[in-house]
């Protein structure tokens, strides 16, 4: 049985949303929604041997970026940034909390902070919902087609290159920059972030601490630059060029 098929079986109502297709929806609220429902649907949620591939997947992920980017969590300037993109929004984000939340008190949520800065919770969730399928269809290709024992550099590549789009790829890195630049720009904004800073009580109170926390890391890792361009500019630099390598099987691909 697929993740799909015991969503639908499971939970019609979560099923019913990924129906829809996605760019046809147009307001926050069922953007959050359908890629919550996406993260509903994941395989390892069902599967605890699939989970152990899919977590064995994740780990080996996390500990290549922080090589990649092992000189901006060097740097003082960019530390804190470098961490909150390598937690938050990879292998860290448990999005089983804020799922629970946004789906008991979105209505809630909507209403007390400004749709700015719901849109950019809404583009984590989808980089989130992006990051969570490609890893699976990876954990699916090394340990059942390829039947490896462990991941390492050599079966990731091949998985890598013979699952998932190089557009869904591509997507993943664009929304990496879009939420960078999101939470750069409304730490930015006065009154933006006077409104969201005025929520957090509200917001903990109706329990939706969450989601609030979770944006709030993500202020508080931008507030200190004077602009995340460059930041954003050398991590995606690179995460593009390991891609390419990837796609053209040139030898070392991680090494850049």
């Amino acid at each position: 049985m697929d993740a799909v098929t015991s969503l639908e079986q499971n939970s019609p109502r979560q099923a019913a949303i990924l129906a829809a297709n996605r760019d046809d929806i147009t307001n926050t609220e069922g953007l959050l929604r359908y890629d919550l429902a996406r993260f509903r649907a994941w395989r390892c949620h069902t599967d605890t041997q699939f989970r152990d591939w899919f977590n064995a997947v994740q780990k080996w992920q996390t500990q290549r970026l922080k090589q990649t980017h092992a000189h901006l969590l060097l740097d003082e300037r960019y530390q804190a940034v470098t961490q909150f993109f390598l937690s938050d929004m990879y292998g860290g984000l448990d999005l089983t909390v804020l799922a629970n939340e946004i789906e008991r008190a979105l209505p809630t949520t909507i209403r007390l902070l400004p749709d700015s800065v719901m849109r950019t919770a809404a583009v984590a969730l989808e980089l989130n919902a992006i990051t969570g399928d490609l890893d699976e269809k990876v954990a699916s290709y090394i340990f059942e087609t390829l039947k490896a024992t462990e991941v390492n550099e050599d079966v990731m590549s091949e998985a890598y290159r013979h699952t998932g789009s190089r557009e869904l790829r591509q997507r993943q890195m664009d929304l990496a920059r879009e939420l960078g630049t999101g939470l750069d720009k409304y730490v930015r904004n006065r009154i933006i972030y006077a409104t969201f800073k005025i929520a957090s009580k509200p917001l903990h109170m109706a329990g939706l601490g969450g989601l609030y926390d979770f944006l709030d890391r993500g202020f508080a890792a931008m507030r200190p630059m004077g602009s995340a361009q460059e930041f954003l500019d050398m991590f995606i630099s690179r995460e593009e060029a390991i891609m390419n390598k990837l796609y053209n099987n040139e030898s070392n691909p991680y090494q850049v």
